[in-house]
């Protein structure tokens, strides 16, 4: 997943490796899965150092805990990129305004109607 996100496998905490502006809209939308919960689906404009762009595309959904409680994020990720362009992702790419589209799922406990179309959000 981290590959296919452009990113290497380092171990870290997610929010340690995107921008500070990104961070209050990952906290909300991560929250929002948590306790609604509902799933997400997050479109992702990508650039690799080598200039290449493309979609990366998850599909999120809350899994719980054998207590019932959600614990978990599961995300199916696809990209659609070069086979062979493995050149990574800056810093600098991973801001918010790289989010073409975020809609939320009814999972059967509601969903907010908030979202992002084609890098706008909307209420």
């Amino acid at each position: 997943m981290e590959r296919l996100s452009g990113l290497g496998t380092t171990g870290k905490n997610y929010y340690s490796l995107i921008s500070d502006d990104l961070k209050p809209l990952m906290n909300f939308h991560h929250k929002t899965i948590f306790t609604t919960p509902c799933g997400a689906y997050v479109g992702d404009l990508i650039t690799t150092r080598s200039g290449n762009s493309y979609i990366f595309e998850t599909m999120q959904f809350p899994v719980c805990d054998s207590n019932g409680d959600v614990r978990f994020l599961l995300a199916y990720g696809y990209a659609r990129s070069a086979a062979g362009d493995l050149g990574g992702r800056d810093v600098s790419d991973r801001t918010g305004q790289h989010i073409r589209d975020l809609h939320y799922l009814n999972l059967g406990a509601g969903a907010p109607s908030s979202c992002i179309i084609e890098f706008e959000m909307r209420p």
